[in-house]
């Protein structure tokens, strides 16, 4: 076997990624965009000593869960990982991957806003060109429009490439109740982009012109965005995941939400409990989440810009919504001594979550459910509940 020789191969399984999997005695391959069961002609792209990579060379045998394809730039871009298959087959392929991981009935929440959901997107600039960088890569996939973006952020893609882009390395682009915030990261201010129409402008993180910040509403809560400040990028599964965790709480005196962002599901909770700590190391989200205990009229709730590692006290409820890497080990000693009843855990990485679950020795796993914030994509949100032994 070496990179470029042919073989025809039959799918024998997948992975939660977008591969199909096949053999050659009893060589493993991963077969980009394959599915279960299709017969194959394929390309050896890749040799390593365990496993090699391949993509299709032609189909002889489709699957009947395979679709058209709708963007243009799926074998470039690397963002997308399922437009080949129908919507329903990539939720079963990630639940039959999470019930073997976790060894456990996985609850799906539906969605069903599964294109046009990105309220935020990062493009980088190369050459004067606007896009995405490939996957793994500095290879600039130049775009006119994004499937997985909101409507109102691709229509200023198109009005963005009509300006000159020299200088300019990156450019983030929200949309927030249809209003659209810009930070423009460049290597000089006098640039003709920042004449461009928004309700928010930025560059460099600086201010320039419009609203500091942007409010959402969601179940009558408002919250402000800054550029820098982490929020949800699907709206329709934050609130999906977030009434799960409401059913999961339930009622109580004190309630930790660690990694707490905006305070976005803090304040969602301000009801449940009588009070709410939430802790953050990023400023300028605590800064939003102040902003927003303000817009709300809270008085039950206190925001912390602190490292995770460092929280103390006692409290009936935690929450964690840690990044992909999951929690330090800091964090597990805490939760570990914490004493408290339940710990609610919002992963956006599967294979950190069971890590972790696996040090909670003190706590089991109650109730463990899925949901799609980021559909058509490899990626798979989580949220369960633990109870201590």
């Amino acid at each position: 076997m070496q990179i470029g020789s042919k073989y025809k191969v039959t799918i024998i399984d997948e992975d939660n990624i977008g591969n199909g999997i096949a053999k050659i005695d009893n060589y493993v391959i991963f077969v980009k965009n394959a599915l279960l069961n299709e017969e194959v002609m394929i390309e050896i792209t890749n040799i390593n000593k365990h496993y090699a990579l391949a993509k299709i060379d032609n189909i002889i045998k489709k699957s009947k869960y395979r679709i058209d394809v709708i963007c243009k730039y799926y074998d470039l871009c690397g963002g997308c990982d399922f437009l080949h298959t129908t919507y329903e087959n990539e939720i079963n392929i990630k639940i039959k991957y999470l019930e073997k991981l976790f060894n456990t009935k996985i609850n799906y929440l539906d969605n069903f806003n599964v294109l046009n959901y990105r309220n935020k997107v990062v493009l980088h600039v190369l050459n004067g060109k606007l896009g995405y960088f490939n996957s793994k890569t500095h290879n600039l996939c130049e775009i006119d429009y994004c499937y997985l973006l909101n409507h109102k952020i691709n229509e200023k893609i198109s009005e963005i490439k009509k300006y000159n882009l020299d200088y300019i390395k990156e450019i983030m682009i929200r949309c927030i109740n249809n209003k659209i915030m810009i930070n423009i990261y460049s290597e000089k201010d006098n640039i003709d982009l920042k004449n461009i129409n928004c309700d928010s402008l930025y560059i460099n993180d600086k201010y320039i012109k419009g609203e500091k910040y942007l409010i959402d509403n969601l179940n009558n809560i408002k919250y402000s965005i800054y550029p820098n400040s982490f929020y949800q990028v699907n709206n329709e599964t934050m609130k999906i995941i977030y009434d799960k965790a409401k059913n999961y709480v339930g009622f109580g005196n004190r309630l930790l939400d660690l990694y707490c962002g905006t305070g976005t599901i803090g304040i969602y909770l301000k009801d449940n409990y009588k009070n709410i700590t939430g802790l953050e190391i990023n400023s300028s989200s605590i800064e939003n989440a102040n902003i927003n205990k303000e817009l709300n009229n809270l008085n039950n709730i206190e925001f912390i810009c602190d490292d995770a590692k460092n929280i103390k006290g006692k409290f009936d409820t935690i929450i964690v919504d840690p990044p992909r890497s999951g929690l330090s080990k800091e964090v597990i000693n805490y939760l570990n001594d914490s004493n408290s009843n339940k710990i609610i855990y919002i992963s956006c990485n599967p294979n950190t979550l069971k890590r972790d679950l696996d040090l909670l020795n003190n706590y089991k796993l109650d109730d463990i459910s899925c949901a799609s914030m980021f559909p058509r994509t490899k990626h798979i949100e989580c949220v369960c509940k633990l109870i201590k032994l």
